[in-house]
């Protein structure tokens, strides 16, 4: 499924990957079949396909939801938020991605909810909202400093960079 997709030929990405998802199924293996559901779906947003590809993610946020990984819950609800969103439903995505910032709050995975900060963001921004998106924004950039400093051994108080610009340097060499 995977070559196929490279190829860009996505109806064979998804034939393939579905033949992957009935054996896992079929094995009970059900982290795999949720990992399954969302390269189906990403294969379908791919190929415009906005119906097919939302179906699969929202199969892919149940089967992990169900198997307790709450960051893969988070990550799955912010790509149905992004199909949402070239699917021409700017409101039903900004309130998808609200839910994924609240799992990965959950997951306490900061980085996580940094990038979905950032995407609920450039939501709020095409709906019209920059305020809102400057404060998102402020946000994710404060995530990134905090966990920028926890990482390199830095106290809160002290040793801070002073701009994102350096926050996001300093993270890209991790």
């Amino acid at each position: 499924g995977g070559a196929y997709q490279e190829l860009g030929d996505f109806s064979r990405a998804s034939d393939w990957f579905g033949r992957a998802l009935a054996q896992r199924l079929a094995r009970g293996e059900r982290a795999d079949a949720a990992r399954l559901y969302g390269r189906i779906g990403a294969v379908h947003t791919y190929a415009g396909r906005y119906g097919e590809a939302l179906r699969n993610w929202s199969s892919a946020v149940t089967g992990h939801r169900k198997n307790g990984d709450v960051a893969a819950q988070a990550r799955a609800l912010s790509e149905m938020a992004r199909v949402q969103e070239y699917a021409g439903r700017p409101e039903e995505s900004l309130r998808t991605c609200q839910e994924a910032v609240e799992w990965a709050r959950h997951a306490q995975d900061v980085r996580l909810q940094a990038a979905l900060q950032l995407r609920l963001a450039d939501t709020l921004d095409r709906l019209g909202d920059p305020t809102a998106a400057r404060l998102h924004r402020g946000a994710a950039e404060r995530m990134l400093g905090e966990e920028y400093l926890t990482a390199a051994g830095f106290e809160s108080n002290g040793g801070a960079p002073s701009s994102a610009y350096e926050i996001r340097s300093a993270s890209a060499e991790d």
